[in-house]
């Protein structure tokens, strides 16, 4: 929704002039002039002395704007300004009001595939009669994203590729919105088998992730039922391990996640199953990702499709985008009002880092920060609008 109230130079000048005589206030840049304050009965329309909206239009006595008796001392009854439209051809200027467009997301699920999946949560043989983590995993995924994917622009990325150490360069599933038709698809075209490449499949992940164009904030989800191995297949920087897939890479997973976390897109991790001998290091990963619990375990358990969900649930809640586009750069970067609503209660809030608001790159999108982002993650915020002012047009 845009609401638009313009002026042009000159008329910009005649406002000035009535409000210096007239002693009123307005707040737009368009104004429709009128009879001055005390102006006779006479000037009102009509055989009965009526006339619609006039500032001032009264008998020599009266006083107001609207509807005044014909008679010389009639007198002026309240009424309201309303500013014209816009005009067409857009050359007009004044406030303008934006209801913001919340930024999306990007979400990449690096989901580990590896022959160890295909067990139950207790990491025991499923031979087809208990349910695998691989199920539970790939059912709570398909039900979380297609309740969020208008929030959220997923991804999906699975490791390994070729039932190996081999870590393909893109995901299966592009960030996109929309996408849990693609992302059930992709799932059940796949199967549990190889070994364990976390520290190629993070570092394909961020790279990919950091190749896009768009402005979304974005994040990685790693999702693994143990500990990383595949060293002499490289892809994570740190120590590197002898060669085999069965050689530990603790050191090189860590690393990767490391530089995912430093170039600006965190990295929460999710722990399936029966992870006793991997806790030290899906710990060490979370807190490398930046987003590790607050307490132990650092990392996030999930043993089925309810612990699954409920913690996509969570962490859907935490990234929930503080940066709202505004469309275009106003035309006056230091003259611009950002509210948000609480219903229909408004707050205006500051140009800071520690609690409002600030630009983006271009200045074409603000993010929140502080209690302000905090409010619009716990939906007691449930709207932000900025008004743009042009130079000279003082937002009231």
């Amino acid at each position: 929704m845009e609401l638009h109230f313009f002026a042009s130079g000159s008329m910009m000048r005649n406002t000035l002039v009535a409000l210096a005589l007239a002693g009123a206030m307005v707040t737009s840049c368009s104004f429709s002039p009128g009879p001055a304050a005390g102006s006779t009965g006479a000037s009102s329309t009509g055989s009965s002395g009526t006339g619609p909206g006039l500032l001032g239009s009264a008998g020599s006595s009266g006083t107001g704007t609207g509807t005044g008796t014909g008679a010389s001392s009639g007198t002026g009854t309240g009424g309201s300004f309303t500013p014209p439209p816009p005009t067409a051809d857009g050359r007009n200027c004044g406030l303008q009001q934006y209801g913001l467009q919340n930024v999306p997301p990007d979400l990449l699920i690096i989901l580990d595939k590896s022959g160890s999946m295909a067990n139950d949560a207790m990491d025991q043989p499923c031979g087809g009669a208990c349910q695998s983590k691989w199920s539970s995993m790939t059912d709570g995924i398909n039900m979380v994203v297609a309740q969020t994917d208008t929030t959220i622009r997923w991804g999906l990325k699975f490791f390994s590729n070729d039932n190996a150490c081999g870590v393909n360069a893109g995901p299966a599933v592009p960030i996109a919105a929309g996408n849990a038709p693609a992302i059930a698809t992709a799932i059940m075209g796949t199967m549990p088998g190889g070994s364990t490449p976390t520290a190629a499949a993070v570092t394909s992940g961020a790279t990919y992730l950091l190749g896009l164009t768009d402005t979304n904030p974005k994040y990685i989800l790693l999702a693994t039922d143990g500990e990383p191995n595949c060293a002499a297949a490289g892809g994570g920087g740190g120590k590197r391990g002898g060669g085999g897939a069965n050689a530990s890479d603790a050191p090189g997973a860590e690393a990767a996640v490391t530089m995912a976390a430093a170039a600006g897109i965190p990295v929460f991790v999710v722990g399936v199953g029966n992870v006793t001998s991997a806790q030290m290091t899906l710990d060490q990963l979370a807190t490398d990702g930046g987003r590790a619990q607050a307490t132990e375990p650092l990392y996030y358990p999930v043993s089925n499709t309810a612990d699954l969900v409920a913690v996509l649930t969570k962490i859907g809640g935490q990234i929930t985008s503080c940066t709202f586009s505004l469309g275009k750069a106003p035309p006056d970067p230091t003259n611009i009002a950002v509210y948000a609503y609480a219903g229909t209660t408004s707050t205006r809030l500051a140009q800071s880092m520690t609690n409002g608001w600030e630009y983006g790159a271009g200045m074409t999108s603000i993010e929140l920060f502080g209690a302000a982002c905090d409010a619009v993650k716990a939906k007691t915020t449930t709207d932000v609008q900025a008004v743009f002012g042009c130079p000279g047009v003082i937002i009231p």
